[in-house]
């Protein structure tokens, strides 16, 4: 069982790394994390010049920004998958790296996909987000069922946090986090 953590951490950075890759040339850019913050908004009718899209820009933006000053170890400003997986991996990104690269995207996207502006998600919003939307019915259900924790229907924002913390850091295969891209 002590193989399981960190080959479970390696394939969920492994999908992350696919899901960043919005070209899907085998490293990420600067680019690919603009793409991948313009189609999220395009999935919610959002211009990225609006004061949401402008919000979703500047926190892909950031955590580029991170993930390049840290994470990429021969300077040539792309980062390779085993640099990305790596980096996750790392003491730099458990201890602080998480609040300034996920988490800021986290909280931006919640604005964005409450589009009844309730301060929640809920599943059919939920249901919206790219990724997300292209998973079966049943599958979008378990994934939404398990990140709802407090059983109320709802995601908040504390959910989404606390989701996104197990994919990134969690060694437990059966955490609920571990969906909130999808199945692994």
């Amino acid at each position: 069982m002590t193989g399981a953590g960190p080959d479970i951490l390696s394939r969920k950075f492994d999908k992350r790394f696919t899901l960043f890759d919005a070209d899907g040339d085998g490293v990420l850019t600067k680019d690919d994390f603009e793409a991948s913050a313009v189609r999220f908004l395009a999935a919610f009718g959002l211009a990225p010049d609006s004061a949401k899209g402008r919000d979703v820009l500047a926190a892909y933006a950031s955590m580029w920004n991170a993930l390049i000053h840290s994470a990429d170890d021969d300077s040539d400003g792309q980062l390779t998958r085993d640099e990305f997986i790596s980096y996750l991996a790392g003491q730099e990104f458990r201890t602080h790296g998480y609040a300034v690269t996920a988490g800021r995207i986290a909280e931006s996207i919640l604005t964005v996909c409450d589009t009844d502006g309730d301060g929640r998600i809920s599943y059919e919003e939920f249901a919206a987000i790219p990724g997300i939307s292209a998973l079966p019915d049943d599958e979008r259900r378990e994934v939404f069922d398990r990140l709802d924790t407090d059983a109320s229907g709802h995601l908040d924002i504390s959910e989404i946090h606390a989701a996104q913390r197990d994919f990134y850091r969690s060694t437990n295969p059966d955490a609920p986090g571990n969906l909130i891209f999808g199945r692994l």
